[in-house]
């Protein structure tokens, strides 16, 4: 009899419980809408570490916790906003890592990779929306055209 006691007192206790959570008012969930980013934000530039140390050499950009270190691309210097990518070109999706880190952008975006620059993609047509450029003093430089390879 005592046992009955028991749960009658555990399942009150439970419905007590779940009505005090019923009548409290329900938290916010934040809910992101669909990201209508189509340009690369401070925040990104923001998201990249810079001069950090790594197998005993110095990495001027990448994310130092997860050790990935950026090294230069022969392509960064033949992208052009507002152009298509050239056909020689391969465009790869940019690490998952990167895309995390990231302000979520425009779904017809994509978001690409060489070497430490980052590209926003149209993928329908290829064009190129916007450069990041990760090896930047500033985010206003960043935002400037990439340097020849002669500068």
């Amino acid at each position: 009899m005592s046992l009955k006691i028991e749960f009658a007192i555990a399942g009150l206790a439970l419905f007590g419980l779940g009505a005090f959570y019923a009548s409290q008012k329900s938290a916010a969930v934040e809910v992101r809408p669909e990201a209508t980013l189509e340009q690369f934000t401070a925040t990104d530039f923001d998201a990249f570490d810079r001069h950090f140390e790594m197998d005993g050499e110095t990495c001027a950009v990448g994310f130092k916790e997860h050790r990935m270190c950026f090294g230069t691309s022969p392509y960064e210097h033949d992208l052009v906003i507002g152009e298509a990518l050239p056909a020689s070109i391969p465009v790869l999706s940019a690490e998952f890592r990167v895309i995390v880190e990231t302000d979520l952008k425009a779904g017809h975006l994509q978001t690409a990779r060489f070497g430490r620059t980052l590209v926003l993609v149209d993928t329908k047509t290829h064009t190129v929306r916007d450069i990041l450029r990760l090896d930047a003093r500033t985010f206003a430089r960043a935002r400037g055209p990439v340097p020849t390879r002669n500068t």
